[in-house]
Order: structure tokens, then sequence, then C-alpha cells
């Protein structure tokens, strides 16, 4: 893992003393460098009681707003750079400087002279949305953007050039949660959690005493999946508020205009206001969506304005968290691990199973590990007769009441209530504790939280075996006093399981399904099949039909369809819907109609045939995503992508920075004519495996066009068909039965 900083200060622009810059403020001019503060032991300096006169420090009700816009990416460069457009329509004011240090990449959106390097802009009032006519502060050349010292130097240049009472760190880019993400094109490197945590503290660190101010007001992250509460423990000692979403974002990102309008309107709100606006703002309040030329571009034609908030808001969330409760929050999160040390290990692995739970960083097969921590107490409550366990979650939920500001999500998001938590099942737990080069460790990215928390020792004991003493959590790290410590290797070691520990999964109790009955052996194209069987086990969390159809040209079996087959009794917690399978087994029926599906732009000579996945269980939304390659027309380049899909119209395109074999990030890919997806077709092959083995290829060939996508319905092919039916365990590992069924003309 890189280490921060051998520092030397950034060059200091003086200003008349508690002189906020006007709108027109000179280029800064360079002043001798200071000594660099950063240790590993040092301690914050504490903001004075009575303030020196130091002559730079900003006049109370001031803000300087400083946005580190990292779009070095070809699917985001364009929306970080409309970003920096909407701030301009507000622009600085005399007591709010907006600064803007952006990164753009080459061969993507080539707009605004197609810059592909590194700016610095103070940001002034302007209406066209079109260009960047801001004042340019610096051109860096290509900066490396996922370098802790490139968002260590544009911090401390901006708070020590543009004093103010209230300083606002906005991070725009990918993100991932605790792995961190700010990943740059060129370079190839990218921030994890302790960098970012490590970043902070040392801009604070070395700027305290000029500002004298000893914490961010409000740190926001404008990326996917950063609400989550190991990302606000690390920033903690070092913001009074934040800001994240606990799923993906849309390419929108937020509505910068709305707030930055809102905060130069009214200067004397706190953060806490400032992070509540943001949430509120969020979607409904974007340039592209209530200025309608703005809207005709991003959306095309005929769309309204409330249509588009609707169809972009459906899936999102957006949280303003107070750091300063997150000790609380914390203390609550151990009370509940030391509890569940005596629960029925099972009912903890069947809530983390039903949790509201957000989209996957990691590569396929692996369940979602970011689940909503509310949602997850609440089934916890509902789950178990342990009253110690009902009691710690309760304390969770007050807590974490306690810590949200505001906080919004859409429909298809029903359970979220502001933050997730990292719980894996056992492979990643694995993977993340134990195999260093293949992801970022867990512990070490989110030490900050190792140490305060005993989250990461329940995992341990949940997947381990190994008790963990609840003393060694220090909750202190929390607080702005800690924010220089840096070194959390005894919390990573304390909850790592032993070198040759057995991982075993709680909810690994044997499964069993018996051969399936099938109803006929043969069928037509307006017939129907039955299959049934019988499956045991307490520890049942889904149910699966899958359909595939033998090519005897290729010799293999091409997925067709898959879906849940639903139980008796379907329950349902906090809007999130969920099976109830019992603890003694089931019967399972199954009517299959020789169906398969394609995908459809309206032209049927262009249909594509492709396997749509399920993604929600059990909601008035049918949710299916297909997978394949996002192809740039301009660039040419590609990368792993998904299409989302509700009630048979597509939903959003997402594209994936990494790879099926590792981690990465999801960013929305806002689609333009000539743009391809080549859909991903999954085949079951047995030249290498006689038990046979799921492989990739490339697949039919979509063109976007100005029109949606949308899911079309066809017979199915005359041939061999193989259907069977899987059961998912707690764990998410799946067994099948199969058959096989003959469809006639």
């Amino acid at each position: 893992m890189r280490k921060l900083f051998t520092f030397a200060m950034i060059a200091m622009f003086v200003l008349s003393a508690c002189g906020a810059p006007a709108t027109e403020v000179p280029a800064p001019t360079p002043a001798p460098s200071l000594a660099p503060t950063l240790a590993p032991t040092a301690t914050l300096v504490p903001t004075p009681t009575s303030t020196p006169d130091l002559g730079i420090l900003g006049k109370p009700g001031t803000w300087t707003v400083m946005m580190y816009q990292d779009a070095d990416d070809e699917v985001l460069e364009e929306d970080i750079f409309f970003d920096v457009n909407e701030a301009e329509l507000v622009g600085s004011t005399d007591k709010v400087t907006i600064v803007a240090q952006l990164d753009r990449y080459e061969g993507g959106f080539d707009g605004d002279g197609d810059m592909t390097h590194t700016k610095r802009y103070l940001v002034t009032q302007d209406d066209d949305l079109s260009a960047i006519n801001s004042q340019v502060l610096d051109d860096l050349g290509e900066a490396d953007m996922g370098d802790p010292q490139t968002l260590y130097d544009f911090a401390t240049w901006a708070m020590l050039n543009y004093p103010a009472e209230h300083y606002v760190l906005i991070m725009s880019d990918h993100g991932a949660g605790w792995m961190g993400g700010w990943s740059d094109h060129d370079s190839g490197n990218g921030l994890n959690l302790q960098e970012i945590d490590n970043a902070l503290g040392a801009i604070i660190a070395d700027t305290v005493e000029e500002t004298g101010v000893n914490v961010f007001e409000l740190v926001g992250f404008d990326a996917c999946l950063m609400g989550q509460l190991e990302v606000m423990s690390a920033i903690a000692p070092h913001a009074r508020y934040a800001v994240g979403s606990e799923e993906t974002e849309p390419s929108l990102g937020w509505a910068y205009a709305g707030f930055l309008s809102a905060l130069t309107e009214n200067t004397e709100m706190s953060g806490a206001e400032l992070g509540q606006i943001i949430v509120d703002g969020y979607i409904a309040q974007d340039t592209r969506i209530v200025d309608d030329q703005a809207r005709l571009v991003f959306m095309g034609d005929n769309y309204s304005m409330e249509s588009v908030v609707d169809y972009l808001s459906s899936g999102v969330t957006l949280t303003a968290v107070d750091l300063g409760a997150m000790q609380g929050l914390n203390a609550a999160v151990n009370e509940l691990a030391v509890a569940l040390i005596n629960a029925d290990q099972e009912a903890v692995a069947q809530a983390r199973a039903y949790a509201q739970s957000y989209t996957s960083v990691w590569w396929d097969g692996i369940p979602p590990s970011y689940i909503d921590l509310g949602h997850f107490a609440d089934l916890l409550i509902e789950g178990t007769d342990d009253a110690a366990v009902k009691q710690s979650a309760e304390n969770v939920k007050a807590a974490l009441s306690q810590s949200v500001v505001a906080e919004k999500h859409g429909k298809e998001r029903p359970g979220s209530t502001g933050l997730t938590i990292f719980f894996p099942n056992s492979e990643l737990y694995e993977v993340s504790y134990l195999m260093p080069g293949q992801i970022e460790q867990y512990t070490d990215s989110a030490g900050r939280f190792a140490a305060a928390s005993l989250w990461d020792d329940f995992l341990t004991y949940h997947y381990a075996g190994e008790s963990f003493d609840p003393a060694i959590a220090d909750l202190a790290v929390l607080t702005p006093a800690e924010s220089m410590q840096t070194d959390f290797v005894q919390a990573a070691e304390e909850s790592a399981p032993e070198e040759n520990a057995e991982i075993v999964a709680p909810s690994s109790v044997e499964i069993g399904i018996a051969p399936l009955t099938v109803s006929a052996a043969e069928i037509g194209p307006d017939g129907v099949v039955t299959l049934s069987t019988e499956i045991t086990g307490s520890n049942i969390a889904y149910v699966y039909y899958y359909v595939s159809y033998w090519s005897e040209e290729y010799q293999s079996y091409l997925t067709a369809d898959m879906g849940y087959l639903n139980s008796d009794e379907i329950l349902e917690i906090g809007g999130v819907f969920y099976p109830d399978w019992g603890s003694n087994g089931v019967e399972v029926a199954f009517d299959w109609s020789p169906t398969i599906y394609y995908m459809s732009d309206g032209n049927e000579a262009n249909d594509q045939f492709a396997f749509f996945e399920p993604t929600v269980y059990g909601t008035e939304f049918d949710t299916f995503s297909v997978r394949g390659t996002y192809t740039f027309l301009n660039s040419g380049n590609s990368m792993d992508a998904k299409i989302d899909f509700s009630n048979g119209e597509m939903q959003s395109v997402w594209g994936f920075t990494g790879d099926d074999d590792s981690s990465g990030a999801w960013r929305e890919i806002r689609p333009k004519p000539g743009d391809t997806f080549t859909i991903t077709d999954e085949w079951l092959e047995f030249e290498k495996n006689p038990d046979g083995e799921f492989v990739d290829y490339d697949g039919g060939v979509m063109t976007f066009g100005e029109s949606p996508f949308i899911v079309s319905e066809y017979y199915a092919f005359t041939g061999s068909y193989t259907l069977a039916i899987g059961v998912e365990d707690f764990d998410g590992n799946t067994i099948w039965e199969f058959t096989e069924v003959t469809v006639t003309e």
C-alpha cells in the first residue's frame, strides 16, 4: 500500500487579514514554502480559544468550496465537465469562493477544446453550459488524481490561497465504498480509503496554523457507494458533516447549481443545512433536468421534467451524515457485534442474505456485500428471539437516526436507511482478509474503522469461529484529536483469522434437492410443462428456475432464461420482500411455456437474443440485467458493462472499471447514437470439465439510437432444452437439479 507524504508545503498567497476573495481574484503568487508537519504520531493542532491574527484567516460567514474533479475517465468525463459548468451558473461571490481542479480524459468527450490534462479554476459566474469560462489559475499538465499527494496539494493550495471560515471538499469520480476509488486513467493509480483518510488529516494539520480551522465543514463524495459506515468512520476526525450515496450514482451526479445557489444566498447556514440541501436537490434540481434545453440534450425528445425525475430517481440514494455522531454509532455497532457472538449464526446469515443490498463491486458469483445497516438491524429484530440481539439492534437503529442528517432513496431501494456496512459471504471474506494482492484488504484500507469497530472482529468470529476481546475497540480514533493517527496495523492484525484458519460459512448446513419430476418430455410452442421437486434444509435463501438450449453445433448449452420462484409466504420488512421457505423443507413447482427473450430497438430485424438475469426478488418491478461489452463509437474503446431493464424497458447502462476476476467500480454510461453493446452469451461447456463449466462468449450486437432498448418475447427454438430448479443458501452457494425437455414444432 502506498504511504502518504514526504510533503513540502505548497506556496502560500497571503491576503489581507480576514479578507475573503471576491469574484475577481488575481492568480496566486508564490511565497516561501512551509515545513511539513505530518508524522504518523502527530497530534492535530486544536482550534485556538482566541483567534490569532495570522493575516489570512477567513471572515465569519465565508466559505471555500473545493471541487476535486477526477474526469480522467471516458465514462464520466462529460458529466463531470458539466458539473463545473453547473457551478458556473452560480459562480464565486464575496463570501463563497468556488475553486475546481479538473483532470480530463484523452479520447472521450471532445467538448470545449478537448482539453486532456489538468487545470485549476476560480469558478466565476457564466451562463454558457457548453464551455468552462472561469479564470484558469494553473495548468498542471497531466496530474495524477489517483495519487494522495495530488489531493493534498490541491486542498492545501485552495485553503491557503482562499481562506474562509468554512471549507467544503467535494470529490467526484468512481467510488467503491471502503475500496476507495478516484482512479486515474493515465497513471493507473487510485485512492484507497486509508489514503483518503491520511490525506485529509495531513491537509488540516498543515493548514490549521494559518487558517485557524481544524476540520472541514463538509466532505462530499459525488461518487458511487461511498455512503458507508467504514467510509464515514475514516473521515470522521477530519470533518463535521459528509454526504455520500449507499448505491451507485446516475451520470448526473449532484445538482451543483442548486446547492451552491442556496449557499450563496445564505452563507450563515451550517454544514448540516448544506448537506440537507444537497440531498434534497439531488436529481430533482439538476440543471440537466430543470433546464429545458439541457434536458433535451441529456435525454432527447418527449421527456417532461417530472418523467425524467421519476425515471432517474427510482434506484438512487443519498445521505448527509453528522460525523460527530460516528462514535455513538460505532459504539452501538460494537454492542451488536458482541451480542451476535451468542446468536444463532444461521439467523445472522439469513439477515445478511435478505438485507437491502446495493450494486456489487466484486466478480461474478459473489453476492452483494454492501448491505443497509438499518435494514439489517430490522431483520435481526424480526428473525431472532435473543433479547440481547434485539436490544442491540434497536440501539443501532437509534444511533443511526442520530447520525443521519438527511436521506433520500428511490422506490427500487426501499430498505435504505442511510449507511451501508460490509458483510461479505465466506468466499469474499477469505479474499478480503487473507489474500493480499488480489484486492485491497479490508482492514488495511478501512484501518481507522478497524481500530474503532468490533465489526471486523465479528466477521472473523462468524466465518472462522475466533473470539475477540471487546476492549480492543478504540472509539477515540474517530475524534479530531486523533486525526493524525495513521498506523492501524495492530487493529488489522487483531481481526485477522489465524494463518491456517478454516473458513466455514455458518449457513453451510447441507441443502438437499430431489430429482425433478416433469409432466411431459415433449412440448409444443403453445404448451406448458410442469417441473416439481422437494427441497430440504433450513438455510434456503432463494429458489430459481433455469432454462438452457442444447446446441448440436457447439455441443454446449446456451443459457436462455432464469428467474425466481416464489414461496407460499412472502415476507416484507421496510419495503424489501423476501421468501419464507421454512426450516423443514418444501415442495416447489414451476410451469414453463417455451419462451425465450430478445433485446430489441423496435425494429424486429435488429432483435438479438439475450439472457436477462433477475436482480430483485418479489417486487412489483420485473428487474433484470443483461451483461455485455460497451463500445464507444468515437474512441473505439470497450469496457465490461450491463444494461438494466424494468418491466420490459431499458432503465440504465453501467460500465465497470474492473474485470471479471477483480473488484472494480460502476458508473452510469449515457449512450450516444452509434455506440454499441455486444451481448454476453453464457454457455455451459463440457470440453475441459466433465462436470461442465460456464464460459462467456460474445453474442449479438445492439447499436444505440434515439430510442431505448426493450424486451421482446419469442417462441423458443425447436430442439432440446435443459430445465432446472436451483436452491441458493444464505452464503450464496447454489445447487441444481436438471431435466431434459424437447420443444417440437
